[in-house]
């Protein structure tokens, strides 16, 4: 607690600026200082409606410890994911609106940057209009995407698609264009500089609010995974619903790493099923089909998913290794499928990976140190994974790590899935293939991190399934703090 009032007590006054980062930017990287408590007599206001969804993310933990939610835990462990969805979406928005212009419009303002996203950017390009002919061409448009849109240069397709989908949409829906319109104070017959449309800034609303609720959704695998640590649906929603309330996810929209967090969590909790179920292909195929999608998205998913797969696999290890064997090779036949279908259509995976690899390493990763980013990169995880959370969690690793010891007897699932977890995140450090921006980067690897460290399994009398009804609530006390105060302080 103390290092989470600490950490909470130097932001404002931006005590240690090292917190933030190496700078200067570029080559290194830093999170901006701008305090926005001189924004207008509209933050106390604002303030309360973050205060609010936070209190109301912790009103559902503390409802989760009820008794009637003892007599029915199914029933309760899906109202509280489904309720802790709705709420950690409105978690993220009401963070989002302590900005100056307010929730809405700055969605669109950092959805139409061309250098905080630019997906939207590309998405207007002349040739994106036809999404068969820009996947044909995405190995040769890298290039050119390098100077205009930097980060649609280091993706796959998939995000500048999923703009260009929204589009379309809105172009065929005057309706639905004038409600984006009006949310953010414009009109369909103001005049747009083009490429702009009325159609593309209403995408532009709607595309940063799906991006959000993608990532408040991350809720149902991350509970899923505990799940199956715990046997206990109960704990296990506690988890979830504390996936909402981590400062990287909840601070970070409208940004495709948190709604990557869904299919990549997604993978994982389905090849944990399988490893329990008598049919395990249909899940592990399915897992292989949000491995797909993830790939799709993003080029940096591959680790995340061989991580969690990992960590998914460990959970099953009591059902024989040839099982997990079985399961990961129809996971990658989902993957298979999914990146052939694209191939189908024209699209050319290998080579466009391997150019927006290259663009990647040569931009951010080739100018930065590896020494500097070794120490900083955990840092800036642990920050954005929550202070008293990312000190669980070494706590926890240390502690699993005890189970590998001669003798120790057999490992139970939750030192399993700690130690998986664990190892691929240091082999990922000591990688050294991102440098900087990992609050943001690797929030698809938090949902394991979380479960990693909160979900224990019942230990005959000693231990219940955890983490209880208080020890959730006094972490989601230390964590909505945290978010408000980098918000306020800390920009993107």
């Amino acid at each position: 607690m103390s290092a989470t009032i600490g950490f909470a007590v130097a932001v404002p006054f931006d005590l240690l600026p090292l917190l933030r980062g190496p700078a200067p930017y570029p080559p290194e990287w830093q999170w901006e200082y701008r305090p926005l408590w001189a924004a207008g007599l509209e933050m106390p206001s604002r303030m309360l409606l973050a205060l609010g969804a936070g209190g109301a993310l912790l009103a559902l933990v503390a409802a989760s410890a009820s008794a009637g939610a003892r007599r029915r835990p199914r029933a309760a462990w899906a109202l509280v994911l489904a309720a802790a969805t709705l709420l950690g979406w409105a978690f993220q928005l009401a963070l989002v609106g302590l900005e100056p212009a307010g929730a809405l419009r700055t969605l669109v303002a950092r959805t139409t940057s061309r250098t905080i996203t630019s997906y939207h950017t590309a998405a207007l390009m002349p040739e994106a209009q036809d999404p068969v002919a820009f996947l044909r061409r995405h190995h040769e448009l890298l290039a050119e995407l390098r100077t205009s849109a930097k980060h649609a240069a280091t993706h796959p397709p998939g995000p500048v698609l999923f703009y260009r989908g929204l589009v379309a949409l809105c172009d065929g829906s005057p309706r639905l264009t004038r409600w984006a319109l009006a949310a953010v104070g414009d009109t369909p017959d103001r005049p747009f500089r083009p490429p702009n449309t009325p159609a593309s800034r209403a995408a532009a609303l709607l595309g940063g609010l799906m991006l959000g609720l993608l990532g408040a959704a991350t809720t149902w695998p991350v509970a899923a995974l505990a799940g199956r640590v715990t046997s206990d649906p109960l704990s296990a929603a506690r988890v979830g619903v504390l996936w909402n309330l981590l400062p990287g996810p909840a601070l970070m929209t409208p940004q495709f790493d948190q709604a990557l967090a869904l299919p990549v969590a997604g993978a994982a909790a389905l090849l944990a099923w399988s490893a329990r179920t008598a049919r395990p292909a249909p899940p592990a195929l399915l897992a292989g089909l949000c491995a797909g999608l993830a790939l799709f998205t993003s080029y940096g998913a591959a680790a995340f998913l061989l991580i969690g797969g990992a960590a998914a696999l460990a959970l099953g290890a009591e059902s024989g290794w040839p099982r997990a064997a079985k399961a990961a090779a129809w996971a990658a036949a989902g993957t298979g499928a999914v990146l052939g279908l694209t191939a189908l259509l024209g699209h050319h995976p290998l080579r466009s990976a391997l150019s927006a690899l290259a663009i990647h390493r040569e931009v951010y990763t080739a100018p930065r140190s590896y020494a500097l980013w070794s120490l900083f990169n955990p840092l800036d995880l642990a920050i954005f994974l929550g202070i008293p959370l990312a000190i669980l969690l070494a706590l926890r690793a240390g502690r699993s790590s005890l189970a590998l010891r001669p003798h120790a007897g057999a490992i139970p699932p939750a030192d399993r899935f700690a130690i998986a977890a664990s190892a691929g995140l240091a082999l990922l450090v000591l990688s050294g293939v991102t440098r900087g921006e990992v609050g943001r980067l690797w929030i698809p690897l938090m949902p394991f991190l979380l479960v990693a460290a909160l979900a224990r399994s019942r230990d005959g009398e000693k231990t219940t399934a955890g983490p209880n009804g208080r020890e959730a609530l006094l972490l989601g006390f230390l964590l909505v703090p945290l978010s408000i105060v980098m918000r306020l302080y800390w920009g993107q």
